[in-house]
Protein backbone atom coordinates (compact mmCIF):
# COMPACT_ATOMS: atom_id res chain seq x y z
CA UNK A 1 0.00 0.00 0.00
CA UNK A 2 1.04 3.25 -1.00
CA UNK A 3 2.44 5.58 2.35
CA UNK A 4 0.65 8.00 1.02
CA UNK A 5 -2.70 6.86 0.71
CA UNK A 6 -5.22 7.83 3.99
CA UNK A 7 -6.33 4.66 5.20
CA UNK A 8 -9.79 4.34 7.68
CA UNK A 9 -8.05 2.96 10.69
CA UNK A 10 -4.93 3.74 12.59
CA UNK A 11 -3.76 2.70 15.79
CA UNK A 12 -2.98 6.41 16.68
CA UNK A 13 -5.34 9.87 17.59
CA UNK A 14 -2.65 11.54 15.99
CA UNK A 15 -2.23 10.18 12.88
CA UNK A 16 -6.65 10.03 12.53
CA UNK A 17 -6.49 13.48 13.33
CA UNK A 18 -3.54 14.51 10.38
CA UNK A 19 -5.30 12.25 8.35
CA UNK A 20 -8.88 14.77 9.01
CA UNK A 21 -6.55 17.49 9.02
CA UNK A 22 -4.98 17.20 5.82
CA UNK A 23 -8.12 15.81 3.67
CA UNK A 24 -10.96 18.61 5.75
CA UNK A 25 -8.97 21.64 6.81
CA UNK A 26 -6.50 21.99 4.32
CA UNK A 27 -3.81 21.54 6.94
CA UNK A 28 -4.85 24.56 9.07
CA UNK A 29 -6.32 22.35 12.57
CA UNK A 30 -8.83 22.89 14.61
CA UNK A 31 -10.46 26.29 15.17
CA UNK A 32 -11.99 24.77 18.61
CA UNK A 33 -12.00 21.85 21.24
CA UNK A 34 -14.71 22.56 23.43
CA UNK A 35 -13.77 19.17 25.64
CA UNK A 36 -9.96 20.23 25.43
CA UNK A 37 -9.42 18.59 28.99
CA UNK A 38 -5.38 18.27 29.12
CA UNK A 39 -4.64 18.62 25.45
CA UNK A 40 -3.42 15.47 25.29
CA UNK A 41 -4.77 15.70 21.72
CA UNK A 42 -2.05 18.51 20.55
CA UNK A 43 1.11 17.01 21.84
CA UNK A 44 2.35 16.13 18.32
CA UNK A 45 -0.97 17.99 16.34
CA UNK A 46 -1.46 21.75 15.63
CA UNK A 47 -3.16 23.69 18.89
CA UNK A 48 -6.83 24.66 18.37
CA UNK A 49 -7.18 28.51 17.84
CA UNK A 50 -9.68 28.01 20.52
CA UNK A 51 -10.37 26.13 23.67
CA UNK A 52 -12.94 25.52 26.24
CA UNK A 53 -14.28 22.96 28.74
CA UNK A 54 -16.60 22.14 31.96
CA UNK A 55 -13.27 21.64 33.82
CA UNK A 56 -10.08 23.58 32.56
CA UNK A 57 -7.10 21.86 33.46
CA UNK A 58 -4.85 23.97 32.03
CA UNK A 59 -4.07 27.33 30.96
CA UNK A 60 -5.15 28.87 28.58
CA UNK A 61 -8.87 27.19 27.94
CA UNK A 62 -12.37 29.32 28.95
CA UNK A 63 -14.72 27.85 31.11
CA UNK A 64 -17.63 26.89 28.66
CA UNK A 65 -19.86 23.31 28.35
CA UNK A 66 -19.92 22.63 24.38
CA UNK A 67 -23.59 22.77 24.80
CA UNK A 68 -23.43 26.72 25.78
CA UNK A 69 -20.07 28.12 24.08
CA UNK A 70 -19.65 31.55 23.78
CA UNK A 71 -19.18 32.11 19.84
CA UNK A 72 -21.59 33.91 17.65
CA UNK A 73 -23.34 32.16 15.21
CA UNK A 74 -21.79 31.12 12.03
CA UNK A 75 -18.17 32.06 13.42
CA UNK A 76 -16.50 28.83 13.56
CA UNK A 77 -14.85 26.61 10.92
CA UNK A 78 -14.26 23.46 12.74
CA UNK A 79 -14.36 21.65 15.88
CA UNK A 80 -12.69 18.89 17.02
CA UNK A 81 -14.96 17.13 19.99
CA UNK A 82 -14.02 14.20 22.15
CA UNK A 83 -17.14 14.16 24.89
CA UNK A 84 -17.20 12.14 27.62
CA UNK A 85 -19.09 8.64 27.66
CA UNK A 86 -19.41 7.06 30.85
CA UNK A 87 -22.70 6.39 32.12
CA UNK A 88 -24.10 4.33 35.21
CA UNK A 89 -22.74 4.45 38.76
CA UNK A 90 -21.42 1.12 40.06
CA UNK A 91 -17.53 0.96 39.35
CA UNK A 92 -17.62 3.83 37.58
CA UNK A 93 -18.70 5.91 40.82
CA UNK A 94 -16.58 9.30 40.66
CA UNK A 95 -14.30 8.40 43.96
CA UNK A 96 -13.30 5.01 42.36
CA UNK A 97 -12.93 5.67 38.79
CA UNK A 98 -9.81 8.14 36.97
CA UNK A 99 -12.03 8.75 33.68
CA UNK A 100 -15.31 9.32 35.78
CA UNK A 101 -12.87 11.70 38.26
CA UNK A 102 -11.27 13.36 35.02
CA UNK A 103 -14.22 13.89 32.58
CA UNK A 104 -17.30 13.25 33.97
CA UNK A 105 -20.80 10.71 34.02
CA UNK A 106 -23.81 10.69 33.52
CA UNK A 107 -26.10 8.89 35.37
CA UNK A 108 -28.25 7.24 32.74
CA UNK A 109 -27.52 6.84 29.00
CA UNK A 110 -30.45 8.99 27.75
CA UNK A 111 -28.70 11.63 30.06
CA UNK A 112 -25.72 11.51 27.68
CA UNK A 113 -27.68 11.43 24.97
CA UNK A 114 -29.12 14.42 25.39
CA UNK A 115 -25.82 15.90 26.29
CA UNK A 116 -24.78 14.53 23.16
CA UNK A 117 -28.24 16.47 21.09
CA UNK A 118 -27.64 19.99 22.93
CA UNK A 119 -24.17 20.27 21.99
CA UNK A 120 -24.54 18.98 18.02
CA UNK A 121 -27.31 21.75 18.48
CA UNK A 122 -24.79 24.14 19.58
CA UNK A 123 -22.15 23.16 17.07
CA UNK A 124 -24.79 23.66 13.85
CA UNK A 125 -25.12 27.07 15.50
CA UNK A 126 -21.60 27.82 15.43
CA UNK A 127 -20.14 26.75 12.36
CA UNK A 128 -19.67 28.07 8.63
CA UNK A 129 -22.20 26.37 6.31
CA UNK A 130 -19.61 24.05 5.47
CA UNK A 131 -17.99 23.59 8.50
CA UNK A 132 -16.46 20.37 9.89
CA UNK A 133 -17.33 18.83 12.98
CA UNK A 134 -14.96 15.76 14.06
CA UNK A 135 -16.84 13.27 16.70
CA UNK A 136 -14.83 10.88 18.87
CA UNK A 137 -16.81 8.11 20.25
CA UNK A 138 -17.38 4.72 21.06
CA UNK A 139 -19.29 1.56 21.76
CA UNK A 140 -19.52 -0.20 24.67
CA UNK A 141 -21.62 -2.42 27.68
CA UNK A 142 -22.15 -1.50 30.95
CA UNK A 143 -23.38 -4.96 31.81
CA UNK A 144 -24.25 -8.69 30.34
CA UNK A 145 -27.82 -7.28 29.03
CA UNK A 146 -27.23 -3.63 28.34
CA UNK A 147 -25.06 -2.93 25.58
CA UNK A 148 -24.76 0.66 23.16
CA UNK A 149 -23.42 0.74 20.19
CA UNK A 150 -23.15 4.61 20.43
CA UNK A 151 -21.64 5.27 16.78
CA UNK A 152 -25.23 4.67 15.76
CA UNK A 153 -26.64 7.04 18.16
CA UNK A 154 -24.02 9.68 17.10
CA UNK A 155 -24.65 9.58 13.34
CA UNK A 156 -28.27 9.83 14.01
CA UNK A 157 -27.89 12.90 16.71
CA UNK A 158 -25.69 14.39 14.27
CA UNK A 159 -27.63 14.10 11.29
CA UNK A 160 -30.81 15.25 12.97
CA UNK A 161 -29.25 18.09 13.69
CA UNK A 162 -28.09 19.75 10.57
CA UNK A 163 -24.52 17.61 9.47
CA UNK A 164 -23.95 15.45 6.65
CA UNK A 165 -21.71 12.37 7.49
CA UNK A 166 -18.71 12.56 5.43
CA UNK A 167 -15.97 10.06 6.88
CA UNK A 168 -15.61 7.51 9.55
CA UNK A 169 -12.14 6.81 11.11
CA UNK A 170 -11.78 3.62 13.06
CA UNK A 171 -9.34 4.19 16.16
CA UNK A 172 -7.55 0.72 17.36
CA UNK A 173 -6.13 -0.30 20.48
CA UNK A 174 -3.31 -2.99 21.50
CA UNK A 175 -4.36 -2.47 24.87
CA UNK A 176 -7.65 -2.08 26.58
CA UNK A 177 -8.79 -1.82 30.42
CA UNK A 178 -11.10 -5.06 31.17
CA UNK A 179 -11.56 -7.87 34.14
CA UNK A 180 -10.03 -11.12 32.50
CA UNK A 181 -11.62 -12.64 35.40
CA UNK A 182 -15.21 -12.07 34.48
CA UNK A 183 -16.83 -14.34 32.36
CA UNK A 184 -16.75 -13.12 28.40
CA UNK A 185 -20.25 -12.78 26.76
CA UNK A 186 -19.42 -10.42 23.44
CA UNK A 187 -16.56 -9.88 21.45
CA UNK A 188 -13.97 -7.54 23.53
CA UNK A 189 -14.17 -3.83 22.11
CA UNK A 190 -10.48 -2.66 20.88
CA UNK A 191 -11.11 -0.25 18.98
CA UNK A 192 -13.49 4.00 18.83
CA UNK A 193 -14.63 5.95 16.45
CA UNK A 194 -13.35 9.05 14.37
CA UNK A 195 -16.58 10.78 12.56
CA UNK A 196 -16.56 13.36 10.06
CA UNK A 197 -19.77 15.30 9.72
CA UNK A 198 -19.74 18.44 7.47
CA UNK A 199 -22.70 21.34 8.53
CA UNK A 200 -25.29 21.20 5.57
Amino acid sequence: MDDKVIMSYSFSNTDILNSIDKLYLNNEGFTLDPTYSKGNFYKDFKQPKYKSDIKPCVDGVQLACSTKLPMEDNSIQSICFDPPFLIGYGNCKENKNISATRFGIFPYYRDLMSYYTESAKEFNRILKRGGILAWKCQDYAVNPITKYFMHIDVYNIATKNGFLCWDLFILLSKHRIYNPNLPQRQSRKFHSYWYVFKKG
